[in-house]
């Protein structure tokens, strides 16, 4: 559609300059009118399981074992593994990542936030996680939002079975000792998500004047007391102020899209409460889809399953992931191998249907899916106790970012090889996916591969700007 009667369809519905500003959805028309695809949001979608993501599991058929050179090759001719099956209609955008490394940040069943800060990090963040970053590049009412279905509390790794509240998994943070909460609830999270300003009748409206109230009394208290301290406790306030200011700002986007929140608000159902695991983790990739294309954010964390998940479901009885790990049978008698395969199959196949979901909505001169990276990752690289040598993702999506994932699978030499590469590069490829070019390295360095080259991002995977 010539870049005028895009302007022209504008304005025959009936859609001013101003209100198109206004919801994420209306501003992707103005993109459009605009003929602007490069400002369309970019979108990311971390999918995180536990005890390892097999690397020959997801590699597809007849491809060259040889781990002393890099290999680039089209899927277009190879069988995806039967777990990836559902993943084939998009496979003209979907990339197969092997051979990356992470093994200066080590830790025993889980690198935990180390799997996406790249640092050290078992017990306490010590930088910020690839998520949370690329949540404040690609700005929305939520930076960014995270799920765990269950989850477990810090220090209590084989806690409760259910949680119905925030809990800290270990996996994302903003920076050095901030770590960021998950929802564990999938009520609250559609509370939270949609819920104060989806009903403005049952009182939603009345919620956020009378919040908007106590701010107000806040910032004038801050403001005052900032007066009568020393220079140090003045900058803790103004941290203070800067976070209730944040949450106007959050309230008033919000507020404002109020229409595009009903229309993709999806319907609370018994499954938001259910004890299901395997039930709680389908809502939250259900909300997931509805979160981004209502445009509430751009980045979202699914902390899939942990260690002490057991998929009852599907007839693993009390078998936990830990369990299968150390290669225990299941309750239905499933080896370890196996076990694997039915709980990646659930997770690819419900990585699939979010996938579908932004297929569907039309965005700029594709889709959502096209300005959208799902990435199906371990914290754990490649296997439940991992030296974190190969550490594989699936990525699907993206086929309008600057990531080349056009049907792709890519191996990069063995650790230590000439030619090698981590984690840490692929994680500052998505940093350039968003126009951030101003980091060398990603976290910390490896010791061990000092004689390697490990600058600037993977440049073979990136798309040559326009």
């Amino acid at each position: 559609m010539p870049k005028q009667n895009r302007r022209q369809f504008a304005s025959r519905a009936g859609l001013s300059l101003g209100s198109l500003a206004m919801a994420p959805l209306l501003h992707q028309i103005q993109v459009h009118a605009d003929g602007r695809e490069e400002a369309l949001p970019r979108r990311f979608v971390f999918v995180i399981k536990s005890s390892g993501l097999t690397a020959e599991a997801i590699r597809p058929d007849n491809i060259d074992g040889d781990q002393s050179r890099t290999i680039d090759e089209s899927i277009a001719d190879h069988k995806l593994p039967a777990t990836l099956e559902s993943l084939t209609p998009f496979r003209d955008q979907l990339l197969i990542l092997d051979g990356l490394s992470g093994s200066n940040f080590t830790g025993n069943h889980s690198s935990y936030y180390g799997a996406l800060s790249c640092c050290h990090a078992p017990d306490k963040p010590v930088a910020p996680t690839i998520d949370c970053l690329l949540g404040g590049l690609n700005p929305a009412p939520f930076p960014i939002y995270g799920f765990s279905p269950n989850g477990h509390s810090i220090g209590n790794n084989f806690g409760p079975t259910v949680q119905e509240t925030a809990v800290f998994p270990k996996i994302s943070a903003y920076g050095a000792n901030k770590p960021m909460a998950y929802q564990a609830s999938a009520e609250k999270a559609w509370r939270e998500l949609f819920g104060s300003v989806a009903d403005l009748a049952a009182g939603g409206k009345r919620e956020f004047l009378l919040q908007d109230n106590l701010l107000d009394f806040l910032s004038d208290d801050v403001k005052r007391v900032s007066q009568q301290v020393s220079s140090s406790e003045r900058e803790k306030l103004h941290q203070y102020l800067q976070a209730f200011e944040s949450v106007r700002a959050r309230n008033t986007k919000l507020s404002d899209m109020a229409d595009s929140l009903r229309l993709h608000s999806p319907k609370m159902t018994s499954q938001y409460s259910s004890k299901v695991f395997t039930e709680r983790v389908s809502v939250f990739f259900d909300l997931t889809a509805a979160a981004l294309i209502a445009g509430l954010t751009n980045v979202i964390s699914i902390r899939a399953d942990w260690l002490s998940t057991k998929y009852a479901a599907f007839g693993f009885g009390s078998t936990s992931v830990h369990d299968i790990g150390h290669n225990k049978l299941t309750g239905n008698g499933l080896r370890s191998a196996d076990a694997r395969g039915v709980i990646r199959k659930f997770h690819v196949d419900e990585i699939g249907q979010l996938a579908a979901k932004l297929q569907a909505v039309p965005e700029g001169n594709g889709t959502m899916l096209d300005h959208t990276l799902i990435i199906y990752m371990s914290d754990g690289a490649d296997a439940h106790h991992s030296s974190r040598r190969n550490w594989p993702f699936i990525i699907v999506g993206g086929k309008r970012t600057r990531l080349r994932t056009d049907g792709r699978y890519v191996r990069y030499p063995g650790y230590r090889r000439n030619g090698h590469r981590t984690i840490g590069n692929f994680y500052n490829t998505l940093l350039h996916c968003c126009g951030n070019q101003t980091r060398p390295h990603f976290g910390q360095l490896d010791a061990q591969l000092r004689d390697l080259d490990l600058a600037g991002p993977l440049d073979e995977l990136l798309r040559r700007a326009a």
